[in-house]
């Protein structure tokens, strides 16, 4: 039984699993990560392995003594990958990003993928049938571009992208500042993103599309190109990658 860790800015998510299949999923607030993570362990005195990605700070200091008498493993910059990557420099591609391209090689082997992941920032990742990794693109996410604008003006308000009503109606009239503001941004994502899918399919004309992040599901029922929206995708990226170094 494998555990994984996946440690943002703010907060936690880890999965449980046996074999690639989640036994259990929960989202935490880093303060109470090793809390969380002890009583997990009390639910599945199973996990044998655990692998922890963190992207601000020393995971070992977050997860205290919560893994303690099992193994573990920290996705670093020389991790060993399952796939191969023609990365400039394979040291700066992100843990998320590595999690994400390995998740796509191994649940959808032998198939071209684009990964786009919508979270702080949106990140494209293509792999090919090789399990090649190509690089791929990053752009601003919903909540980041509300943010600029209002720390870059006077008097544009700051908005929660969470809590926005409407936008899904394809309508681009904004009759508030507020609903101007959410439209514009929301429809300028879903065309970047239509648009990104079609350039990325004028080369590889068979390409699978996953979505996944915090902003996929508001996103999945705008889009016009085929995808599949997988709200686990990057803890299944991480259990891959496990497994591969096991």
């Amino acid at each position: 039984m494998n555990l994984v860790v996946d440690i943002g800015n703010t907060r936690a998510k880890a999965a449980v699993f046996v074999g690639d299949q989640i036994q259990k999923a929960w989202v935490v607030e880093k303060s109470t990560l090793e809390q969380s993570l002890l009583a997990l362990r009390n639910q599945f005195p199973q996990i044998e392995r655990a692998l922890v990605s963190s992207v601000a700070e020393d995971a070992r200091h977050l997860i205290g003594k919560s893994l303690k008498g099992i193994s573990v493993m920290e996705l670093s910059a020389t991790t060993p990958l399952n796939f191969d990557s023609r990365y400039d420099d394979l040291t700066r591609l992100g843990a998320d990003r590595k999690a994400l391209v390995a998740a796509a090689v191994t649940k959808f082997s032998g198939k071209t993928v684009l990964v786009i992941d919508m979270g702080s920032c949106v990140t494209y990742d293509l792999v090919d049938a090789n399990k090649m990794h190509h690089g791929g693109g990053i752009s601003a996410g919903w909540s980041m571009r509300l943010k600029a604008m209002h720390e870059q003006t006077s008097r544009l308000p700051l908005l929660n992208s969470t809590e926005v009503v409407g936008v899904h109606d394809g309508s681009v009239m904004g009759t508030t500042t507020e609903a101007a503001m959410h439209r514009a941004t929301f429809n300028g994502l879903v065309d970047e993103i239509d648009g990104a899918i079609n350039r990325y399919r004028q080369e590889y004309p068979d390409l699978t599309v996953i979505l996944t992040g915090g902003d996929a599901a508001v996103f999945s029922v705008r889009l016009k190109n085929g995808i599949f929206a997988h709200s686990n995708f990057l803890l299944e990226g991480l259990n891959a990658l496990l497994q591969h170094n096991t």
